[in-house]
């Protein structure tokens, strides 16, 4: 999971994946709630943002694991 997030940091494979996104009304949902421009930009801004989150809560949980297991 860590691995697959870590990938929106690779401009290539964002890239790519943008490039298979743009068109569709879901790729900018979350944008349009937020009341953010529909730009690549803000795109690559917020697919990053997510990207750490998810990426922190995948570390924490596998730090409590250890700590707790």
């Amino acid at each position: 999971m860590i691995f697959l997030f870590s990938m929106n940091f690779n401009s290539t494979w964002r890239n790519r994946d943008y490039e298979k996104l743009k068109d569709k009304q879901r790729t900018w949902f979350w944008l349009r709630v937020f009341k953010v421009a529909e730009t690549k930009e803000n795109y690559v801004r917020f697919i990053k943002g997510i990207s750490v989150f998810v990426i922190v809560i995948m570390i924490i949980t596998v730090i409590m694991t250890l700590m707790l297991g």
